[in-house]
């Protein structure tokens, strides 16, 4: 039994609407964000950690285990809402550092740089707390966690010796800096040493 040419077009329009459907539904599957790693990682542990669960970690690296270290490091993150851009963040960051420390001091004005292949942004200031003065070296840039929530990401060095930050103390900062990498979840670690090659 033959069909009519009207049966062989709307057959060829029906594989074609399925053909495209077929096709919409693969792309949405590859834009789809990875679903975050199944466990949480720190140091020397990992757990699963719920996506409503606010993630306000700090690392703090110090040199001495009592008393005020003449030298400190801390690696700190703060969720951000999405599509931020850095320059916004490190601005809205200064202005937070004026209002809260009295007599600041701005050795380096904020100044972009690379970090892990990502724009960051580097100041140095110095002010005086309980007349005492503290130098501090900070680098800012923006981040994932596991779960995609965007991140502004920290790290500070700060000193308190009186002269201001030794020579040594900025070697340190420098070769942490220098020696940065970052975690991406698993799916996005081409994208990250894509980054780091650029």
């Amino acid at each position: 039994m033959r069909t009519s040419i009207y049966d062989r077009i709307s057959e060829q329009r029906i594989r074609e609407e399925q053909r495209l459907e077929a096709e919409r539904l693969e792309q949405e599957a590859l834009d789809a964000p990875p679903p975050p790693p199944e466990r949480f990682q720190t140091n020397e542990l990992s757990f699963v950690r719920p996506a409503h669960l606010k993630d306000k970690t700090f690392h703090v690296f110090t040199m001495t285990d009592m008393g005020p270290s003449p030298f400190s490091l801390v690696v700190g993150r703060s969720p951000i809402e999405s599509g931020a851009d850095l320059e916004t963040m490190a601005q809205r960051l200064l202005g937070e550092l004026k209002k809260s420390l009295s007599h600041v001091e701005w050795i380096e004005p904020l100044t972009p740089v690379q970090v892990a292949g990502l724009d960051a942004r580097r100041v140095e200031f110095r002010w005086r707390q309980q007349g005492q003065p503290v130098h501090q070296l900070q680098l800012m840039f923006l981040h994932r966690d596991e779960h995609q929530q965007e991140l502004l990401m920290q790290i500070t060095g700060t000193s308190n010796n009186p002269k201001g930050m030794t020579t040594e103390e900025r070697c340190r900062f420098d070769e942490l800096i220098a020696s940065l990498e970052l975690r991406y979840p698993p799916d996005n670690e081409v994208d990250a040493e894509e980054a780091s090659q650029e």
